[in-house]
């Protein structure tokens, strides 16, 4: 018990908490082509058990989700071993929502948007991409989003930052040189953010824990935004 002249600690206070997850549904989860849908399964119930209980089954890659560096790098780190302080830090948010599709994200559009931003951002930072894309999900225009070029991802590469993240099926598209640049570098990669408007311009710690998967090239997280 505390005593009498004792306060209890402060406990930090947010103005917000805005969730940048996409929920996993059971069968109705937008997935990248090719990859199965989640499912769940009962496996007891209150009636006939006590509990309620069920088994799920999903790819590593499937809604809101982080990559690990070994999901494109031979002998990098899996989801499992990359240290827990890089799924945590302060966030910013570029906004590239009014580009056309595919539009190839460069080293001085990335410069220029910090520099409006007034951030210093390196390690320890977390480094998003407002597109537009998770609300196109269940539309033909999905995998059409914008991309990080080559020459972007050395420039974030040069930053040191902790992680970047896009609203979008990823940061890349075929032959993946976001992935093939930063995952070695052991800069996360998060997908299929949400909500990413609603920080636009807003202080923030990112939080995005992934489950501990032993060996596991990626993992679902539920992506947090604590506006400060």
């Amino acid at each position: 018990m505390l005593k009498q002249e004792e306060k209890p600690t402060k406990v930090p206070e947010y103005k917000e908490i805005v969730d940048l997850s996409v929920p996993m549904t059971s069968m109705d989860t937008p997935v990248y082509p090719g990859y199965p849908q989640p499912l769940r399964s009962t496996f007891t119930t209150i009636r006939d058990n006590g509990y309620a209980s069920f088994v799920w089954m999903f790819a590593e890659h499937s809604s809101t989700h982080v990559d690990s560096p070994g999901h494109f790098s031979q002998g990098s780190p899996m989801i499992n071993e990359v240290p827990i302080k890089k799924y945590v830090g302060r966030g910013v948010v570029l906004n590239f929502s009014n580009k056309k599709p595919r539009y190839s994200i460069t080293r001085k559009d990335i410069a220029s948007q910090l520099e409006k931003s007034g951030n210093k951002v390196g390690p320890g930072w977390m480094l998003f991409f407002y597109t537009g894309y998770t609300e196109k999900s269940r539309t033909k225009d999905w995998l059409e989003h914008p991309e990080l070029s080559e020459d972007a991802c050395r420039y974030i590469v040069e930053l040191g930052v902790n992680a970047v993240g896009f609203d979008a099926p990823g940061p890349d598209h075929q032959p993946f040189p976001a992935h093939k640049i930063l995952l070695p570098k052991i800069i996360g990669i998060y997908e299929n953010l949400a909500n990413l408007d609603k920080v636009l311009n807003k202080d923030f710690l990112f939080v995005g824990a992934p489950l501990a998967l032993t060996g596991g090239s990626a993992s679902p997280c539920r992506a947090l935004a604590l506006v400060s």
